[in-house]
């Protein structure tokens, strides 16, 4: 087995390993065309203990009450005494354990609730052109280069920030145009930073090589965009009798997207559709960079004053006005911290970025709609419309609002939670009121 691993095995190359504001650059190995990575430094740089027996090549990986056992060249481990089979087996190379570099996340980062980051790193590629064009009543940034580049888009009321991961090294910067103003472009060692002005936009698209940008009117809800909150190492709230609030987020938005596809003529884009972790700030994108219509987040709420809090209530984004308000803000938005973000007070995320406040009555009258409909079909109260300072809200250029579907740390909710009926109400629920918003905003707009 070791003649052919050194046989398959080339030259190293690395990858960027990033946790808790930390980063270390590890050997990469290439084995029958998959990617390893060695565990020893990523155990220390997440913060787990790493025991390796040379002589047989057995490896502990512990933290607290979580525990790995696996072997080298043996494609079943062991986490937390369970047995689990890989694709492809760890392999002893160099006195270490290396990894499949697929596996990191999912099996390190899971079981030990790490936020691991894995990036390859590869020489940055140069970007040849950026140019600012009008198209019709539209602007248009489009990029050339040899090879495909990544890029992100971020954006805010009067500006955007485009990011790409390449490096253009060309002195005159982009020339205005359309609704365009003024452009500051900045070059870092592996990216580009372009931060402009916009006049009279409201929506953008995202395509290979441009992002195009315009003033959205909407005659009627073509595309929603629903958010199941929190996913992957981020449980969200957690209740007695051990139910995690992001598997009944997941559920209740699947059927929701469900009952908008059967019953509506519209399309619906989901920001997970399985559990995995996405920051908060990539949901909101994901319904910007769509032009979406509505952007829908699901939630189940709680307390950790009271276990008897029950209920059902709506927020969109706005300045807390009670203490509860605030509470529930301030407990979403903890999932910053798997983003390397320190939360702080709500208001922040209201001045740091007034995006929403061009949608604040349309976000209000949505809350609204779907809060009518909670009261009159859930044998659980009705807790009304309310605004809080949430940052998976901020920055969305469409109406939008959180729904807090029930209390996980209220027992009673809870077992109702675990049920695929009371799932399904809640789902209805929702939808109800969103076909009415829909049915009230077109006739509105055709008027």
């Amino acid at each position: 087995m070791n003649i052919l691993i050194a046989i398959f095995c080339l030259l190293p190359y690395q990858y960027e390993l990033s946790c808790n504001e930390q980063n270390v650059n590890v050997d990469a190995r290439k084995v029958d065309f998959q990617d390893y990575v060695p565990l020893k430094p990523i155990a220390d740089l997440i913060g787990i203990n790493y025991v390796l027996d040379n002589r047989t090549q057995r490896l502990h990986l512990s933290s607290d009450n979580r525990k790995i056992v696996l072997l080298g060249n043996i494609g079943t481990i062991m986490v937390n005494d369970i047995p689990r089979n890989l694709p492809f087996p760890p392999l002893y190379l160099e006195n270490d354990i290396y990894f499949p570099v697929n596996e990191v996340i999912p099996i390190l980062g899971g079981v030990f609730e790490k936020l691991v980051f894995l990036k390859e790193i590869k020489e940055v590629p140069p970007i040849e052109s950026i140019t600012f064009s009008a198209r019709a009543d539209s602007t248009v940034l489009s990029f050339d280069w040899e090879r495909r580049i990544g890029f992100d888009v971020q954006f805010f009321l009067n500006s955007v920030v485009v990011e790409l991961d390449g490096q253009y090294k060309k002195k005159d910067k982009p020339k205005p145009a359309g609704r365009i103003g003024s452009i500051k472009l900045e070059t870092f060692n592996t990216y580009t930073r372009l931060e402009f002005d916009i006049k009279n936009v409201n929506a953008y698209l995202e395509r290979e090589r441009e992002v195009v940008f315009y003033h959205k009117i909407t005659e009627r809800i073509q595309l929603i965009v629903i958010d199941p909150g929190h996913g992957g190492v981020d449980p969200g709230a957690v209740g007695k009798n051990g139910l995690y609030e992001k598997d009944a987020n997941l559920e209740i938005a699947l059927m929701l997207r469900t009952l908008i596809e059967d019953s509506l003529d519209t399309r619906v884009i989901m920001t997970r559709d399985k559990d995995i972790y996405l920051p908060l700030k990539e949901r909101t994108n994901i319904a910007n960079r769509n032009s979406a219509d509505l952007f829908i987040s699901v939630h189940c709420n709680a307390s950790a004053k009271s276990k008897d809090m029950k209920g059902f209530e709506t927020y969109f984004l706005s300045e807390a006005r009670t203490t509860d308000a605030r509470a529930v803000a301030a407990r979403e938005n903890a999932s910053l911290k798997f983003d390397g973000i320190e939360p702080t007070d709500d208001i922040t995320y209201i001045l740091y970025d007034l995006a929403q406040s061009a949608f604040l009555g349309e976000s209000n009258h949505l809350a609204e709609c779907i809060q009518d409909h909670a009261g009159l079909n859930l044998d659980i109260p009705s807790r009304g419309v309310k605004q809080a300072g949430f940052f998976v809200l901020q920055g969305a250029f469409m109406p939008a609002v959180l729904v807090e579907c029930a209390f996980v740390s209220n027992p009673e909710e809870e077992a109702k939670l675990k049920t695929k009926e009371f799932r399904r109400k809640l789902a209805s629920s929702i939808f109800a009121g969103i076909k009415e918003y829909a049915v009230s905003y077109e006739r509105r707009a055709n008027n």
